[in-house]
């Protein structure tokens, strides 16, 4: 967790969900209602817990050759280098910039750069992660802001499978975009070659098996953000009868 830049990576979670938050349309719920549920929201991205569940999550597949040959593949000069690119430009901070600038990168980028980005986002399956981290976060947020709201607006349980449904339809091209502006964006300081050989080892055997076993860290990350935003929700409004 601490070579593979992790670590740096989760401790900027609670201020990217923050971030995220505020930027959604506010519900139709009383100041209070709606604080309580943010304070809520973000408390299930303390960086202690994600750690404590991705830990868990390595320590459960652990095969002792796999992860020495993987962390061999992370020690390489090049890959240190790619991996310091994505934590830099990983902070709030940092994609507030990109999403400002981000029709001039991409109109700057070359063709060779697109075609690099949308190659490894197949490699990764960047793309497809996205979506569904967000939908599940998504779901749970959506499920539990429906218990608060007036009982005349809340939905029903098919209303909600149609809704995130229809999130996911219209989330798929955005999101590609967003992923492959993030790829030009933070590689946009290294060689074509560098990138190429850095696309060239997700392509790898031990490459693909690395990339799942954090893409599957993450999702477990996302399940345990869903289950204990429902608990804390039944917690704070359901149990304490603030509906």
């Amino acid at each position: 967790m601490e070579e593979s830049g992790l670590n740096e990576m989760i401790e900027q979670m609670p201020a990217m969900a923050a971030m995220g938050f505020d930027q959604q349309q506010p519900p139709p719920l009383n100041r209070d209602k709606y604080e309580k549920f943010r304070e809520i929201f973000l408390e299930t991205f303390e960086a202690e817990k994600i750690r404590e569940t991705i830990l868990t999550h390595f320590n459960e597949q652990y095969d002792q050759e796999r992860y020495s040959e993987f962390l061999a593949l992370i020690r390489t000069p090049l890959i240190q280098k790619m991996m310091a690119l994505e934590i830099a430009e990983s902070t709030p901070q940092a994609q507030q910039d990109m999403i400002r600038n981000g029709n001039i990168i991409m109109e700057q980028a070359s063709q060779k750069r697109l075609d690099f980005a949308r190659r490894l986002d197949e490699v990764t399956g960047a793309t497809e992660m996205t979506l569904d981290t967000q939908i599940m976060v998504a779901g749970a947020m959506i499920t539990n802001m429906n218990m608060i709201m007036p009982p005349e607006q809340r939905l029903t349980d098919k209303q909600v499978e149609q809704m995130l449904g229809q999130m996911r339809l219209r989330s798929r091209f955005p999101a590609r975009q967003y992923t492959h502006l993030s790829f030009v964006y933070m590689y946009r300081s290294v060689s074509d070659e560098e990138l190429e050989k850095y696309i060239q080892t997700y392509e790898t055997e031990i490459g693909r098996w690395g990339t799942k076993l954090m893409r599957d860290a993450w999702m477990k990350v996302s399940e345990e953000i869903s289950a204990d935003l429902a608990e804390q929700m039944k917690d704070a409004f359901i149990e304490s009868n603030v509906l």
